[in-house]
């Protein structure tokens, strides 16, 4: 069963907010309702029907400006980094970013404030819909550990798709799922296999798969803003 709750020190959650709101669109709607609690105030929003972005305004500014798309996106990651924070108020903006109950808590291990995040993920079953699988861009986030753990296993058939990101001589990334030979990027992952005597998909790798791809959905908001079905109950077929 996947984990109900995840502990992020405080550090952690910031990051985690500013990951939040820039792995989707603008999330207008979210922005509005935080941007006063984090700016005491001082920063103010006004929303225009049928179009996606915000008026806004400093404190102490004549005139409000426009800002949409990856400006208004960095603008709020921008007004995240400046907050002035409290464990109460990183509580409270971390509840609406999540979509779950967000406590500040005392890690009894280490001493330091943090959050416990409810990630909703008690009812999820993955339908193995491939969605995932085949929509998603994770050709960047696959880590070191991951081929590390491959070459140990000696699966040469999965480091032949791994790409190497070298700068002044040195590797400091790597791509998943670029051709063999090339640098072309695959269309889709080349271990997702249809499975021809049902309506699902199949990893062939399933056991050492990315670890990208071992922690999707991280949380019920996730699999909701990335299509997911996994909280969707299954059709039921007649017959």
């Amino acid at each position: 069963m996947e984990k109900s709750s995840i502990y992020l020190t405080a550090e952690e959650a910031i990051d985690a907010i500013i990951i939040d709101f820039r792995q989707y669109d603008p999330q207008v709607m979210l922005f509005c309702s935080i941007i006063g609690m984090i700016s005491n105030n001082e920063i103010h929003f006004k929303r225009e029907p049928g179009r996606l972005g915000v008026w806004i305004n400093r404190g102490g500014q004549a005139n409000m400006r426009w800002l949409e798309s990856a400006d208004l996106v960095e603008f709020m990651c921008a007004a995240i980094r400046e907050t002035r924070w409290t464990t109460e108020l990183l509580a409270a903006v971390g509840s609406r970013v999540f979509q779950g109950r967000a406590q500040a808590v005392v890690n009894p291990e280490t001493g330091r404030q943090g959050l416990q995040i409810e990630t909703q993920m008690a009812s999820f079953a993955c339908h193995q819909c491939g969605r995932c699988c085949r929509s998603l861009d994770y050709h960047y986030d696959v880590t070191a550990a991951d081929v590390a753990r491959w070459k140990a296993l000696g699966r040469d058939d999965i480091l032949r798709w791994v790409d190497p990101v070298i700068r002044q001589n040195e590797i400091v990334g790597y791509r998943i799922w670029v051709e063999p030979g090339t640098h072309q990027m695959a269309d889709t992952c080349p271990f997702l296999k249809k499975d021809p005597t049902a309506d699902r998909w199949v990893c062939d790798i399933h056991a050492v798969k990315p670890q990208i791809c071992r922690n999707y959905p991280v949380s019920r908001k996730h699999a909701t803003m990335t299509g997911c079905s996994g909280f969707n109950k299954p059709e039921e077929k007649s017959g």
